[in-house]
């Protein structure tokens, strides 16, 4: 990609954010679109949290990139 691609990405799933935060794009803007009306999280052990084994911010996904 070019230095200042802006990318729409249609999902705030996990695939959805991994794509919109892609480390080591630089100049990469990415605007995440979805429909839910709670931010991103990890669905994967969204029945661990359920069950009170983890806490909800253990699933919560965020849009800066890992270090």
């Amino acid at each position: 990609m070019t230095s200042n691609t802006r990318v729409a990405v249609t999902g705030a799933g996990l695939a959805g954010v991994r794509l919109a935060r892609r480390p080591g794009e630089p100049g990469l803007s990415a605007v995440l679109a979805g429909a839910e009306e709670h931010t991103p999280y990890n669905r994967v052990p969204l029945a661990e949290v359920l069950a009170g084994r983890y806490a909800p911010e253990v699933i919560a996904l965020t849009m800066e990139a890992p270090e």
